[in-house]
């Protein structure tokens, strides 16, 4: 799915398809949303707001910057405030299924500036499943799911905010992934990605993501606020996004670089 959950730029893009999908099986309806086009390159700012058990709330600003190169696609973001993570940033780089449907793993860079340290942050395993800087969303959230390594379930027909909406069961193949299980709500309209719940491996809900907001930016639809809950923690995680741009610039292919995030390039 493209975008399941965001890079935290909270872009699902979507364009107008005008597609009779009456017949569309649970995996047609996914690879449909997979394939909707997204613009060559974006670039957003976001406010992040951390809710916690307790109702206390930490915010977080961060920059965000992606193009699409074809067989991939690269993208970053840069904490800017405030002053303790300022300058924290993780790159990522997305590559794109073969005509077969093989995928190979994203490349994954996290920077700590206070550490003045990079490492690699596994594509998959326990790593990728951990908390991304303390949020309610993890790392593998911030990339894409192979859709190969899911059996799909179209389960009906449901509207999410007044949104008629294909309601679609996706299992892991493997089983081993801390919620192997979600499902997920993908509008009928334009297949854009309007919620998902993720079920944890004893079959429980774990977690709920809702999309709203949505604008149409140069003929993409985007999904403007993003909210990640924790329903076993009580916890929260919401993201904002302004200053939304598209194709607007051609941005700099030095800036997807280690080399780039450590340096405090990206601004």
């Amino acid at each position: 799915m493209k975008k399941t959950l965001i890079f935290l730029t909270a872009i699902f893009i979507s364009a107008v398809s005008g597609l009779n999908a009456q017949n569309l099986s649970g995996y047609d309806i996914m690879k449909k949303a997979d394939e909707v086009p997204g613009p060559k390159t974006s670039s957003s700012t976001a406010i992040l707001t951390i809710h916690s058990k307790k109702g206390s709330d930490r915010v977080r600003e961060v920059i965000m910057k992606s193009k699409d190169y074809g067989d991939v696609s690269k993208e970053v973001i840069v904490f800017t405030t405030p002053k303790d993570v300022a300058g924290t940033a993780y790159l990522m780089f997305e590559y794109k299924e073969d005509s077969n449907g093989n995928k190979k793993d994203s490349d994954n860079w996290l920077y700590m500036p206070a550490m003045k340290k990079t490492r690699r942050i596994a594509s998959s395993g326990s790593e990728s499943e951990g908390s991304f800087m303390g949020t309610d969303f993890t790392y593998q959230d911030m990339g894409e799911r192979s859709l190969n390594k899911y059996n799909y379930k179209l389960l009906g027909e449901e509207s999410v905010d007044g949104i008629l909406c294909y309601k679609i069961e996706c299992i892991s193949k493997t089983n081993t992934e801390k919620d192997p299980r979600y499902i997920t709500w993908i509008s009928k309209k334009d297949f854009i990605l309007c919620k998902a719940e993720f079920y944890d491996r004893q079959n429980q809900l774990h977690r709920i993501l809702t999309c709203s907001n949505f604008t149409v930016i140069k003929g993409y639809t985007t999904a403007q606020v993003m909210k990640m809950e924790n329903v076993q923690t009580g916890t929260w995680s919401l993201i904002e996004t302004k200053n939304i741009s598209y194709d607007a610039e051609d941005i700099d292919d030095s800036l997807f670089t280690v080399s780039a995030i450590e340096k405090g390039r990206i601004r």
